[in-house]
């Protein structure tokens, strides 16, 4: 008997165990579920149940009772109530487990078994919402940039005025932004790009419309960095587009004879418009410099003729007003304004390419490359004067472009049997040739 119940005993005392750390298990599986359920909602965890020991040794766990003096109806009205005094919209409903839940788009969603609760959890949000939205408008009032053109026109401008840009230059910058403008490519200083730059670029056929541009938009960016209107001039890592510029060559006196015989000759051309040539050949002025020149510029009584630089400011210029010179703007008949008022830029390049072909070579800005080509290696006048002459800022273009005897007689360049003065004498000879051709053509039209 004794023994039986020595047995009785050790699987009492087994079972016991058994359930204890069966107890054990069930505790430890509902702490993860109520932590999930604490991250996965919007609530506030009410504090775990207490477990006691029964008289018996075994532990047994009491659940607290739900929200005890208000019901779930007059929770809702109480929120409901909230809403309106917090000024916010949103809707209220019973969720499961007697939880209330408020819905907003501005604020999504809030949980609570109290209006305190809610209410806690409500005013953190709209708090969090202003912060959020005050920085937004914060981050708008600093990204406000003056549009491109604005920039141009109140800044840009006025500033290449005060370096003495010409006007010619600036009609250019005109040009510029009216084509931004047009192309739809006027925003924000702020708002550009490095690859939105050189796409546009690209939209110029012409390489060399591409490097004007490019140079116009960078010179901008970079004023505008100095005017702290941008920190990064996003022009700078735009790669400049390479533009292979021919270099320009003086026509030789074998050519220059047959474009005067051909211009005189052409039937097309009005003499006013065909003294224009002339008068670029004889000058040596830039094709714009020569529609500028006006009555006023002459000064026949002291043999002065002023001419209006249009590169820049520098070259303005005075030069000698030589008799055949005069002779060719006597025989126009202006007695007030320009001298060549019907011919523009565009019909000068249009009428140049009518009279000498594009195939025989040659441009119109060939004809002042001659002229200065004729004065150093023909009249002998020294670099320092021509490059007076000319309007250059230095002598160093003067040298680079205009000392190329053989561009005028090639055959006479290469002679070995002649020395340089006797080369000299066959140059003056061919020149004083290509004048009495220029004189004949304005003494015969302007009888």
């Amino acid at each position: 008997m004794n023994q039986l119940g020595q047995i009785i005993a050790q699987k009492l005392e087994s079972i016991e165990q058994s359930a204890r750390h069966a107890l054990r298990d069930v505790e430890a599986i509902r702490g993860v579920c109520m932590g999930y359920a604490a991250a996965m909602s919007d609530f506030k965890t009410p504090p775990p149940p207490q477990p006691y020991h029964s008289s018996n040794g075994f532990q047994e766990i009491v659940s607290e009772p739900a929200i005890v003096g208000k019901t779930v109806a007059e929770i809702i009205e109480e929120v409901k109530k909230l809403i309106i005094e917090l000024k916010i919209k949103g809707s209220v409903r019973e969720h499961r487990d007697g939880l209330i839940k408020f819905t907003s788009t501005a604020f999504g969603c809030v949980y609570g078994r109290t209006k305190e609760e809610i209410e806690e959890k409500l005013k953190e949000k709209i708090k969090q919402f202003n912060k959020n939205n005050k920085s937004s408008k914060d981050k708008k009032t600093k990204v406000a940039s003056p549009l491109l053109s604005e920039f141009y026109r109140t800044d840009y401008l006025p500033f290449k005025i005060r370096e003495g840009r010409n006007a010619k230059t600036i009609e250019g910058y005109e040009c510029r932004i009216r084509f931004i403008k047009k192309s739809k490519f006027d925003k924000p200083l702020n708002w550009y790009k490095a690859q939105e730059i050189e796409n546009f670029l690209y939209s110029f056929p012409e390489p060399r419309k591409r490097q004007i541009m490019r140079g116009f938009l960078n010179n901008l960016f970079t004023r505008a960095v100095t005017a702290s209107q941008i920190k990064i001039n996003p022009c700078s890592t735009v790669v400049k587009p390479k533009h292979k510029q021919g270099q320009g060559t003086a026509f030789s006196f074998k050519e220059l004879n047959e474009f005067i015989t051909t211009l005189a000759a052409y039937p097309h051309l009005s003499y006013n418009d065909k003294c224009y040539f002339i008068f670029c050949l004889l000058v040596g002025t830039r094709r714009d410099e020569a529609l500028t020149v006006s009555v006023d510029d002459v000064d026949f009584q002291n043999k002065i003729l002023h001419i209006r630089g249009t590169k820049t400011a520098g070259s303005n210029r005075d030069v000698p007003l030589t008799p055949i010179v005069e002779k060719l703007l006597l025989s126009l008949g202006i007695k007030s304004g320009r001298y060549f008022k019907s011919m523009s830029e565009a019909k000068a390049d249009i009428c140049f390419r009518k009279v000498w072909e594009k195939e025989k070579g040659h441009k119109l800005h060939d004809l002042r490359h001659t002229y200065g080509t004729i004065q150093i290696c023909a009249a002998k006048q020294d670099v320092k004067t021509v490059s007076l002459l000319l309007g250059h800022s230095g002598v160093e273009m003067t040298l680079k472009t205009y000392t190329h005897p053989e561009q005028l007689d090639k055959g006479t360049f290469l002679r070995g049997d002649l020395s340089d003065a006797d080369k000299m004498t066959i140059y003056k000879r061919q020149h004083d040739e290509i004048l009495q051709i220029i004189e004949k053509f304005i003494c015969g039209d302007s009888d």
